[in-house]
């Protein structure tokens, strides 16, 4: 019942701390790291509302996995079987399309896994669903396990996890300093 207390109440005051500024940061954080002015607008729309369908994830590791895997370069990579942002694999969306109709619909839409590198939303929001249901029905909320899997690895630690768990502090310290000042300002 304590940890159930906990998680409800972490749930609560995230939404209260990034209600409002998330949106903000994101577009400054992906503007300073040189994305195109409409793809920075339409991941950080994104971002805010994936939030509101996934509560209980913190959309900043959404932000750490675009460092990690290009450093939010729009790219093809694996050969160009990983596209994106976030090199999105076919079999990523794939899952994801299972457990959301608007997913599986977009996925239709597609007349080639490779279309996927014109939608940065749809690249946020597939990266965002996917780490979800990982964390949830596959990997039991161990979040290292997770990330790495994220990169197609089986060992909990690796240079991709130190990476990741480096940019995702990065980027928390950038969101604190961006909530200082904003929250300074009002």
């Amino acid at each position: 019942m304590k940890k159930l207390t906990i998680i409800i109440l972490a749930v609560f005051l995230s939404q209260i701390v990034f209600s409002g500024i998330l949106y903000d940061f994101t577009y400054q954080f992906l503007k300073s790291r040189k994305v195109p002015e409409q793809h920075a607008i339409v991941m950080a729309k994104t971002l805010e509302e994936e939030t509101k369908i996934i509560p209980n994830l913190d959309p900043l590791l959404a932000l750490a996995f675009g460092l990690t895997e290009t450093g939010f370069v729009n790219t093809f990579g694996d050969n160009s079987k990983a596209v994106g942002y976030f090199q999105i694999h076919e079999n990523a969306l794939f899952y994801v399309a299972n457990f959301y109709e608007d997913v599986r619909i977009f996925r239709k839409s597609l007349s080639s896994h490779s279309e996927l590198i014109r939608y940065p939303d749809w690249q946020l929001k597939i990266a965002y669903r996917y780490l979800y249901l990982t964390l949830k029905n596959v990997h039991k909320w161990d979040i290292t396990m997770a990330i790495s899997a994220y990169n197609g690895r089986k060992d909990r630690y690796n240079e991709y996890t130190i990476k990741f768990f480096r940019n995702y502090s990065d980027v928390i310290n950038e969101y604190y300093q961006f909530s200082k000042s904003y929250l300074a300002k009002k």
